[in-house]
C-alpha cells in the first residue's frame, strides 16, 4: 500500500468561498433579505398549523438555540395575521342579579370602548339632569299634594280615634313606644292610688274599656301604616316617573346605537331598571348631620361603578389578528387576575378590577410561548391545557382554584377562546412532554422542526449576503464587502463542520458580523472586510480559550505526557474533545496498551475505575470482537491486555478512540513501535472498518497547535476516517502548514491501512494456506497470540495451580466481579 494514496491534498482540507462570485461592491448594494433561509420543512409545518382551524392543531416549534425560531415565527405570524380579521373586544359588566358573577360581553372591535364611553356619558347626564328634574315646581307640587292627601287621611283617623277615646273617658298620649291609653277622672288622669281604691266591678269595667280602646288604637295604627306605605309607593312611582322622563330619552338614544347587539340591549335593560330603582343616588345628597358638635363627618358619595364597562381586551386599533409573545408566562399574566384594593383594613374587589391575561389578548389570533418559561412557572402548563381543552378562559384566583384558602371573591363568566398557541423550545422538551403527558399530543398536533444547517448552494450563499445587508440596515452597521461575506460563509460551514453545509444558527453569525463591525470601527474603516471578520474570530478564540491554553501549557511543560516524535511500542496519541459552555477544543491524550499472559481478554482500565461511559465501554468491547474474528478462527484466543487513557481523571465517553486503542493493542501484540508524531481518531467496527467521528476539525487543530509549539518536522500529522473528509473545514494556518509540507493529514477506511501508516510495516493478508503474509503486522500478532496460548498451556502442565488453567474469560471484555470481603459475625 502506498501511504501517499491516503494523504489528503490542500483542496480536501477546506472549502473556500470565492469573493469574485458576488456581483456587488458592498452589501449596501443588495436588497435586504425578506425571505427565510433554509427552513422549508419548518415553515411548511408552521403555515399548515396556523392555517388549519380544527381543534388541537397547535404548533410546537422545535429547534436548537440560535436557529432563529423566535424571529422567524414572529415574521411568519405577522404576515399571516395581517390577512385575518380583527377579533372581538371583550368586556365585563355588572351582574345586577348576582354581583359576584360579572357578565362577559364579546363585541366587534371598537364597540366595547364606545359602550364604555356611552355608559360614562349616561351617568354624567343623569347626575346633571336628575337633580334638576326633582327640583322643578311641578314635581314639588305633585309631591306636596300627594303627601297632604295622605296626611289628611291619617289626621282624620287620629281625630276619630281621639274623639272615641274622650267619649269613653280616656286620653291618648303619644310616646316613643306608641300610643298609651290613660283613664280620665274629674278631668284629670286617673292615678294609681285612685285606680286601686276603685270597686272591683268598676276596675274590671275600666280594664275592659281600656283593652277595647287599645284594640281600636292598633287597628288605626295599622291603617295609618297602610296609608304611609301607600304614600311611599306613590312617591316612589312619582320619582320613577320623573326618572323615566329623564332616563327615557337618554336610554333610547343609547339603545338605538346598539340595536344590532342583543347582549348589549339586554344589559341596557337591566341598567335602566337598576337606575330607576335607585334614582335617589343621582339626586343631590344632603350634608350628613353632625352627631357631635364640631365633628365633621365626610360625605359618602354614591357609587356608580356598577354602571361602568370594564374593557379587558381592546382591539380598536388592532390590524389583523393579534400576535402575542408572552415572555413571562406566570399564572396571572397568562390567564388573568382579579385585583383588590385595601379599604378600612379589608381587601375589596369588583368586576372593574378584572384584568385579562395573554390568552384572552391573543383570542382570535396567536399566542407564542417559550416552553422552558412555561414549565418554570407552577400551575401554568395545566392552566394552559385546561383553557385549550375547554376552549375558554376562566379568570380566577390561583389560591381559590387549588383550594389553598377559601375566601369570597368574584367568579367572572369565562371568555370563549379561539386562539392558536405556539410553543418554542428544544426538541428535547417536545419528546419529554409527548412521552410523559398524554394530553400533549392531543393539543399540539403539529411539530415544526427547525434545522441547524442547510446545503451550501449558490443561492443560499447569496441569501446569506442579503441577510447581512438586512442586518446592517436594521442595526446601522457598516456594509460588508465580498471578502467579508465569503469569510462569513466559510465560518458558517466551519460551525457545522461540513464542507457542503452552512449553519442556520444565525445568532452566532449575527454576533460575528456585529463584532467585525466593531473592529472595523476600531480600525477606522467604513466597510467590513475579511480582515475584520478574521480578527473577530481570533478575539473570540482569545476571550474563551483560557482553559485550552492551560491544557496546552501542561503538555508543553511535560506535566501531561504527549510525545510528538519518535516511535514507541504499545503507545499512541489519541484525540479528545472538551466542551466548556459554548467553547470546544481538541487535545491529544496518550493511550497505552500492555499485553501479558492470561485469559482475561481486553481490560478497560477506565471501566474498572468507573471512569468510562457506556459508549466508551462498547468501543473497547468491539476490539475483542475484531481480534476474535481475525485471529481466533483456528484456535482459542488466550489473551490478557490492558488499555487506558493515561493521566485521565474524568469520565471518558464515546467510541471515537476505539480505532486508536486497536492500533495500540496491535502494536503491543506485534511488538512493533508506532510513530508518535501521528495522532489518531476514529471509531472501528468488528470488521475493522474505520467509522466517522465528531469534532474532527477541533481534534486536528488541537494536535496541530501542540506540534507548532514544539516545532513542525514534516512527519507530524493526524489520521482520520475517510468518511470525515467531507467535514473538514480546517483553519487557514493548518492548511498553509500542509501546503508547505510541514504537517500532514491522512484519511483511511480500514485499520489495516492505518497500521501501515503508523508502522511502515505491511498489514498483511491471509494466504491460501491460512497463514498471514510473513513479517506483516497480522502475522506478528497471530504468532504472538499463538505463543501466549502455548505458554499458558505449558505453564498449567508444569505444576502450576489448577485454577490457572480454569480462568474464565469474561464475555466481550466484561470484567469478573471483584472479590467480596468476608462476612463478619453478628456481635
Amino acid at each position: 500500500m502506498k501511504i501517499e494514496n491516503h494523504e489528503l491534498s490542500v483542496e480536501e482540507l477546506r472549502t473556500v468561498c470565492d469573493p469574485a462570485q458576488f456581483p456587488f461592491s458592498t452589501t449596501a448594494d443588495l436588497t435586504p433579505l425578506d425571505s427565510i433561509i433554509g427552513q422549508k420543512r419548518a415553515v411548511s409545518a408552521m403555515e399548515f398549523g396556523f392555517d388549519i382551524t380544527s381543534p388541537g392543531f397547535n404548533v410546537f416549534v422545535a429547534g436548537m438555540s440560535g436557529t432563529g425560531k423566535s424571529s422567524i415565527t414572529r415574521r411568519l405570524l405577522e404576515r399571516i395575521a395581517a390577512e385575518q380579521p380583527v377579533p372581538d373586544d371583550v368586556a365585563y359588566v355588572h351582574n345586577f342579579d348576582d354581583p359576584d358573577s360579572p357578565h362577559v360581553l364579546t363585541l366587534p372591535p371598537g364597540i366595547a370602548c364606545r359602550l364604555r364611553a356611552g355608559m360614562q356619558e349616561l351617568v354624567e347626564d343623569l347626575q346633571d339632569h336628575v337633580p334638576k328634574a326633582f327640583e322643578g315646581k311641578d314635581y314639588e307640587e305633585q309631591r306636596r299634594q300627594t303627601a297632604e292627601q295622605h296626611q289628611e287621611s291619617k289626621q282624620q283617623l287620629m281625630e276619630k280615634l281621639e274623639e272615641g277615646a274622650r267619649k269613653r273617658g280616656f286620653e291618648l298620649k303619644s310616646t316613643p313606644m306608641g300610643f298609651r291609653t290613660i283613664p280620665i277622672h274629674d278631668g284629670k288622669p286617673l292615678t294609681q292610688e285612685e285606680y286601686e281604691e276603685m270597686e272591683d266591678g268598676d276596675r274590671k269595667s275600666l280594664d275592659e274599656q281600656m283593652e277595647e280602646l287599645e284594640g281600636e288604637v292598633r287597628e288605626v295604627m295599622a291603617e295609618i301604616k297602610i296609608i304611609e306605605q301607600a304614600l311611599k309607593d306613590e312617591l316612589r312611582d312619582l320619582n320613577q316617573q320623573v326618572a323615566m322622563n329623564v332616563l327615557g330619552a337618554l336610554m333610547l338614544h343609547l339603545k338605538q346605537s346598539y340595536q344590532d347587539y342583543e347582549l348589549v340591549i339586554k344589559y341596557l335593560d337591566t341598567v335602566q331598571k337598576d337606575i330607576v330603582d335607585n334614582i335617589e343616588h343621582f339626586r343631590e345628597q344632603e350634608e350628613p348631620a353632625m352627631p357631635i358638635p364640631g365633628l365633621r363627618v365626610p360625605r359618602q358619595e354614591p357609587d356608580f361603578s356598577r354602571y361602568e364597562v370594564n374593557v379587558v381586551v381592546d382591539n380598536t386599533h388592532t390590524k389583523g389578528a393579534p400576535v402575542v409573545f408572552e415572555t413571562n408566562p406566570t399564572f396571572a399574566n397568562l390567564v388573568g387576575r382579579i385585583e383588590r384594593r385595601a379599604q378600612f383594613g379589608a381587601l375589596l374587589t369588583d368586576f372593574t378590577m378584572i384584568r385579562a391575561g395573554s390568552l384572552a389578548k391573543a383570542n382570535g389570533g396567536f399566542l407564542v410561548l417559550n416552553v422552558e418559561d412555561l414549565l418554570r412557572n407552577p400551575f401554568v402548563y395545566d392552566a394552559l391545557k385546561r383553557a385549550m381543552r375547554d376552549r375558554e378562559v376562566r379568570i380566577e384566583d390561583l389560591a381559590e382554584r387549588f383550594g389553598v384558602f377559601e375566601t369570597q371573591t368574584l367568579r367572572p363568566e369565562p371568555i370563549p377562546l379561539r386562539a392558536k398557541v405556539c410553543l418554542l423550545g428544544n426538541p428535547h422538551w417536545y419528546h419529554t412532554l409527548f412521552y410523559y403527558d398524554e394530553d400533549f399530543g392531543k393539543i399540539f398536533k403539529v411539530k415544526a422542526d427547525f434545522d441547524y444547517q442547510t446545503d451550501r448552494e449558490d443561492h443560499r450563499i447569496h441569501q446569506l449576503a442579503a441577510f447581512i445587508a438586512r442586518l446592517s440596515l436594521e442595526e446601522s452597521l457598516p456594509p460588508a464587502d465580498p471578502t467579508a461575506v465569503a469569510a462569513v460563509v466559510d465560518h458558517a460551514s466551519r460551525i457545522v463542520e461540513d464542507k457542503e453545509k452552512m449553519s442556520l444558527r444565525f445568532s452566532e453569525l449575527t454576533d460575528l458580523i456585529r463584532e467585525a463591525a466593531y473592529w472595523a470601527k476600531v480600525d477606522g474603516k467604513d466597510i467590513i472586510t475579511s480582515e475584520q471578520v478574521g480578527r473577530a474570530l481570533d478575539e473570540q478564540e482569545f476571550r474563551t480559550g483560557l482553559i485550552k491554553d492551560r491544557v496546552q501549557e501542561l503538555i508543553l511543560r511535560e506535566v501531561l505526557l504527549v510525545d510528538t516524535d519518535g516511535a514507541k511500542t504499545g503507545q499512541i496519541n489519541g484525540l479528545a474533545i472538551h466542551v466548556i459552555g459554548q467553547y470546544m477544543f481538541g487535545r491529544p491524550s496518550r493511550i497505552t496498551a500492555n499485553v501479558h499472559l492470561g485469559r482475561e481478554g481486553v481490560i478497560n482500565i477506565e471501566r474498572r475505575a468507573r471512569l468510562s461511559h457506556s459508549t466508551h465501554d462498547k468501543g473497547v468491547m468491539i476490539l475483542s470482537g475484531f481480534l476474535g474474528e481475525r485471529f481466533a478462527q483456528d484456535k482459542p484466543m488466550s489473551l490478557s491486555a490492558t488499555l487506558t487513557f493515561e493521566q485521565s481523571y474524568g469520565e471518558i465517553a464515546g467510541d471515537s478512540a476505539s480505532s486508536t486503542e486497536l492500533y495500540c493493542l496491535l502494536s503491543a501484540l506485534a511488538e512493533v513501535p508506532l510513530k508518535q508524531g501521528i495522532a489518531v481518531t476514529g471509531s472501528v467496527n468488528q470488521k475493522g472498518e474505520v467509522q466517522a467521528i465528531g469534532g474532527v476539525n477541533h481534534k486536528i487543530e488541537g494536535y496541530f497547535d501542540i506540534c507548532v509549539e514544539r516545532g513542525l518536522t514534516g512527519e507530524q500529522g493526524v489520521m482520520i476516517p475517510r468518511a470525515n473528509v467531507q467535514y473538514l473545514m480546517l483553519r487557514e494556518d493548518v492548511v498553509e502548514a500542509v501546503a508547505e509540507g510541514k504537517f500532514r493529514v491522512w484519511a483511511i477506511d480500514h485499520v489495516d491501512e492505518g497500521i501501515e501508516i503508523l508502522t511502515d510495516v505491511p498489514a498483511g493478508e491471509r494466504q491460501e494456506d491460512g497463514d498471514w503474509t510473513p513479517d506483516s503486522i497480522n502475522y506478528l500478532v497471530d504468532t504472538r497470540l499463538e505463543d501466549l496460548g502455548k505458554r499458558l498451556r505449558d505453564w498449567g502442565r508444569d505444576g502450576s495451580p489448577s485454577s490457572a488453567a480454569e480462568v474464565v474469560t469474561p464475555h466481550d471484555g466484561e470484567e469478573s466481579p471483584p472479590p467480596q470481603p468476608p462476612e463478619r459475625p453478628n456481635q
